[in-house]
């Protein structure tokens, strides 16, 4: 009865309002609630973490002068907590989530890049998020392949980053601790900005049910993505299982474990 109690407020607010707004109002209600552990880590989250860090990724990505629309292309496992960090923060700001599946890369590099650079051309991502490394896969130097750019560019220069290439990416992100050797990549964590003014640069836009959330590709039989398959509201993937399920356990409010641990070397 709980979980139908709560699965019935969501359909209620999920209506009229945004998946982060959402979760902006549980973590004001019930802030300590565990809702997930990730094995990647043993990281344990409640709705307040959720909350804090999405918010403060929405502001890093959007103080960068992202606009509502503009597009994410995330090449992170669902097992990274920061994949359910970056769903939120799009949801939030009002960006599109595209997801690229990383585990093609560990069973052949070739068709990953091929995939990626299908997948960046496709989107016209004005940002990338990957994995450093795992599973025996240094994902930077695919990157780095890909985009030739990152390999002698360096965002400490102060100058916009350009790839004719892909002439809508803007910032190449990575999920490491360092950028030695990865100049040319920012990291994740340099874009939590936790200055609680999310408002003040969606120069009025307010995120809501309607608003595009979630891109989808289709794919061909190797992998490749091929073309745009559609794009869902906040509305639909709240409705979604697969890599939304975790999104929408927690606002559920149902705690949940998700398995799969990275080999980071």
């Amino acid at each position: 009865e709980v979980a139908a109690s709560a699965c019935r407020r969501l359909d209620a607010r999920s209506m009229s309002t945004s998946a982060g707004s959402i979760l902006k109002d549980l973590a004001t209600e019930n802030p300590y609630k565990d809702v997930v552990r990730y094995e990647h880590k043993n990281r344990k989250w409640n709705l307040q973490h959720v909350d804090y860090y999405s918010d403060a990724l929405a502001i890093g990505l959007m103080e960068n002068h992202l606009q509502p629309g503009d597009v994410v292309l995330s090449w992170l496992p669902a097992h990274f907590s920061e994949s359910m960090v970056l769903q939120f923060a799009c949801s939030k700001a009002g960006l599109v989530l595209y997801t690229l599946d990383p585990l093609l890369a560990t069973q052949d590099s070739e068709k990953a890049k091929e995939a990626l650079a299908s997948a960046l051309k496709i989107t016209k991502a004005n940002v990338l998020i990957s994995q450093e490394a795992g599973d025996d896969v240094n994902y930077v130097r695919l990157c780095e392949s890909v985009i030739p750019e990152i390999r002698y560019f360096d965002f400490a220069m102060g100058l916009p980053f350009v790839t004719p290439r892909f002439p809508h990416l803007r910032f190449p992100i990575h999920t490491g601790f360092d950028q030695v050797d990865k100049w040319g990549m920012l990291k994740f964590n340099h874009f939590l900005v936790p200055s609680n003014n999310l408002e003040e640069h969606l120069n009025g836009f307010v995120p809501s049910g309607d608003t595009p959330l979630l891109g989808e590709l289709d794919v061909d039989a190797t992998g490749i993505p091929t073309s745009i398959k559609g794009v869902k509201t906040n509305d639909e993937v709240m409705k979604m299982d697969g890599n939304f399920s975790t999104l929408n356990n927690i606002l559920k409010k149902e705690f949940h474990e998700v398995e799969g641990v990275g080999v980071v070397f």
